[in-house]
């Protein structure tokens, strides 16, 4: 999980709900522009990835539907605040289906139901305080490490400290969302074995170690044509280091 940096509210959200403060989330996407439009902005907020696991987002192709759905991160159910949790921009994330959907985009990897993760287990569960929320983590540092041997995401217990975040908060962040489930782990590992791969190539061919982390930062931890960053940012983030700290110092990261 990274952070995410909210931009500006889609107009066509701004008026759907100003004309209707009681507004179900479920009418308002009934319309297909301001749905799309929705869905736009949070793509471009989260650089294409899914806002707990950070699997990249993928459009629906002519026979599979869109690994993507929009996500509250507060229950849109909750009534009792006074609050349109459901029309609420700051409350939306983009979301993958967590390995619940059959007929997803690259299902043969994706669907592995019931090893769900996201917010499938997550559900309409009340875990506003009880589960860190990607808007509100720092840009620097990252606050949570990769293992390469096993794809497994855990709490970085220094970078939690320095930044004032409850390990064991970040601890029940991945457990919640099952953000360690097997598909992500089996996904994330290919990812760092490649980086892996890369770098000793590097270091055979005359490289110092520093110097190859360094090239695969800077080609690697940038966003693509599409302004988006790659798949399982944060793992890499994780195995690159400081090399990774200053290539994202060096862009002006924000989220």
């Amino acid at each position: 999980m990274k952070t995410i940096l909210k931009g500006a509210e889609p107009e066509k959200l701004a008026s759907y709900r100003h004309d209707n403060p009681q507004g179900s989330w479920a009418n308002c996407k009934k319309n297909k522009k301001r749905h799309v439009e929705i869905r736009h902005r949070l793509l471009a907020d989260q650089g294409g990835l899914c806002a707990y696991c950070e699997i990249d987002l993928l459009a629906k192709t002519e026979l599979e539907e869109a690994d993507f759905r929009v996500e509250h991160f507060h229950p849109k159910s909750d009534k009792n605040t006074g609050k349109n949790w459901g029309l609420d921009w700051g409350n939306l994330l983009a979301c993958c289906h967590g390995g619940s959907q059959r007929n997803v985009v690259d299902a043969e990897n994706r669907f592995s139901s019931p090893d769900n993760s996201c917010d499938v287990p997550k559900r309409d569960k009340g875990l506003t305080g009880l589960i860190l929320n990607p808007l509100q983590l720092p840009a620097f540092p990252n606050i949570f490490q990769y293992s390469r041997s096993t794809g497994k995401m855990t709490p970085h217990s220094v970078h939690c400290q320095a930044e004032n975040i409850n390990f064991t908060l970040a601890q029940k962040t991945i457990d919640k969302l099952r953000l360690n489930a097997n598909r992500l782990n089996r996904l994330r590992k290919p990812v760092l074995d490649k980086q892996n791969d890369e770098l000793r190539k590097m270091i055979a061919q005359g490289d110092s170690i520093e110097s190859a982390r360094e090239r695969l930062a800077k080609a690697y931890l940038v966003k693509n044509s599409d302004d988006n960053w790659p798949k399982f940012f944060s793992a890499l983030r994780s195995y690159l280091g400081t090399a990774a700290e200053n290539q994202l110092e060096a862009v002006a990261y924000k989220g």
